[in-house]
């Protein structure tokens, strides 16, 4: 049985794990696909800090950087819509080169159950963006632009089927 307090997401992106490792690491490239601004020092003790939308930051700092392997982080929302304190959950990112491109997997564990479902929602559409942006397509509509209060009420509507 899985953790309930960790979120696990896979995407294939046909892009060498060099070019996908620097979109987690780039200042200029992580809010391509995450989030408006980013604020990163890509080393062990790091600052890892993104604002997601306007006035909403995200913010942790690098725990390991293993280019082009593996980078993790810790996670955690600095304003009180999103109830994970910054730093306090654990984003770990493992690529594997394969096929002529890139197995990403993400592992985002230490969550409260509460806000599982929403970080799985969450993954789910921004490594679809990661994808898109890394590849040269259109990574569609922001998913950021959805108050977290938006999101959540959404995901009961959909997990109540109305």
């Amino acid at each position: 049985m899985s953790d309930p307090t960790t979120v696990e997401r896979e995407v294939f992106i046909r892009n060498a794990p060099e070019e996908v490792f620097q979109m987690f690491v780039d200042t200029a490239l992580l809010p391509g696909w995450l989030g408006i601004s980013a604020e990163l020092d890509p080393q062990p003790g790091g600052l890892f800090r993104f604002e997601i939308a306007p006035g909403e930051f995200c913010s942790g700092c690098f725990v390991e950087v293993d280019p082009p392997r593996r980078v993790a982080f810790t996670w955690g929302w600095e304003g009180a819509a999103i109830p994970v304190a910054p730093g306090s959950t654990l984003v770990e990112v493992e690529l594997t080169g394969r096929d002529g491109g890139t197995l990403v997997r993400l592992t985002h564990s230490r969550l409260p159950e509460e806000s599982v479902e929403l970080h799985t929602d969450g993954w789910r559409q921004f490594l679809g963006r990661l994808a898109a942006v890394a590849e040269g397509r259109d990574p569609g509509r922001d998913p950021a632009l959805e108050q977290p209060a938006d999101a959540q009420a959404r995901l009961a509507r959909e997990r109540n089927g109305s």
